[in-house]
């Protein structure tokens, strides 16, 4: 189906994700990125190991 209307209207799947998630959702930023940076952890490199954090350390 998606494919289908991909060729239809001459857009890739992705471009027709992308704006029916952007129609969904409001406009603006989320409420969560108010306290985006709001808290510091005193690494300054802390941001290079986030995948470590979300997803564990490497073996």
């Amino acid at each position: 189906m998606m494919k289908k209307e991909a060729a239809t209207v001459g857009k890739s799947i992705a471009e027709l994700v992308r704006r029916a998630v952007r129609q969904a959702l409001p406009a603006g930023d989320p409420p969560w990125m108010r306290h985006a940076g709001f808290v510091e952890s005193g690494d300054a490199r802390s941001g290079e190991s986030i995948d470590d954090i979300v997803y564990g350390t490497k073996d």
